[in-house]
């Protein structure tokens, strides 16, 4: 009997064991997961701190910009209560030395118009001149009118951004953290203008500067969709100097050349089309007119 007893027993020992043992692999597995959820949740909750000396001076706040930006960016602008209603643009122009030492400007190129000729890139969230784009306008626009002033100058001087930033304290350096979220910000547009400088112009000469500048361009309101009166809001730009151009280690300047120039060529030939298209369009309209 006691031998009959013990097999249940036993039996259910067996399972429960055979329950517990989880595989050596699964556990790191496991592991693994849980820390980089941790690390995202971590992160995350960096980017949305509002206090700006907190998430830079306490907290990892330029790590976690590096981590969400572009693509992780939450910026729910589809639906609303608050849809997006601005077209966000990079301009670009930068500042070329000839083999004389003549140095002329060239044109402003809208570096989102290019970027967004590419098919895949219209499908992405988040492209990276609208990024630099809406980083930009948003440091600039919590600047006061001593840094604003400060910034609308030529800063050609030194290595990086390092000539402006002391203008900027030079002038008012009671807003530390509104100066280096700008510097930040400008730090990214002006390192994107410096690629698109070289892949442009960069057979011209040398690129003594780039100057960029954020562009918003409103649409029409969504109150006034229906008006046929209705205009467009004006836009609205930063206003910024020439600063020196801008390498990092690990950037490939060739490469974002050949893809940049690609870029260009098929937005050059869809405007060419559309330009094209228009007048058909026209005259379609007035021979239904008649």
């Amino acid at each position: 009997m006691a031998d009959h007893a013990s097999k249940p027993a036993e039996r259910e020992a067996q399972q429960q064991a055979a329950r517990v043992r989880i595989p050596r692999a699964a556990q790191i597995a496991a592991g693994v997961v849980l820390l980089l959820v941790a690390v995202h949740m971590f992160l995350t909750a960096v980017v949305n701190t509002p206090n700006a000396a907190i998430k830079y001076d306490v907290l990892p706040g330029a790590v976690a910009d590096q981590y969400v930006r572009p693509y992780l960016v939450q910026d729910y602008k589809i639906f609303a209560p608050d849809p997006a209603d601005t077209d966000r643009q990079l301009w670009v122009r930068a500042w070329v030395a000839d083999e004389s030492g003549e140095k002329t400007a060239t044109e402003w190129i809208n570096a989102t118009h290019v970027e967004l000729s590419s098919t895949y890139r219209k499908t992405l969230r988040k492209q990276l001149s609208i990024v630099g784009a809406e980083r930009l306008m948003g440091a600039y626009s919590k600047l006061n009118e001593e840094h604003r002033a400060v910034v609308a100058e030529n800063h050609l001087g030194g290595e990086a951004l390092y000539a402006l930033r002391d203008a900027m304290l030079a002038a008012d350096d009671s807003a530390t953290a509104a100066v280096d979220e700008f510097i930040r910000a400008d730090n990214y547009a002006t390192s994107y203008a410096t690629q698109v400088a070289y892949a442009m112009w960069g057979e011209q000469g040398t690129i003594e500067g780039v100057q960029v500048r954020a562009v918003y361009d409103p649409v029409i309101r969504w109150a006034d969709r229906n008006d046929p009166d209705a205009e467009r809001p004006p836009s609205k730009y930063t206003d910024l100097g020439w600063v020196p151009p801008m390498e990092w280690p690990g950037q490939d300047r060739e490469a974002f050349a050949r893809t940049f120039r690609a870029w260009a060529e098929q937005a050059e030939q869809s405007d060419q089309t559309e330009a094209g298209a228009a007048p058909e369009a026209g005259a379609a309209l007035e021979e239904e007119a008649r």
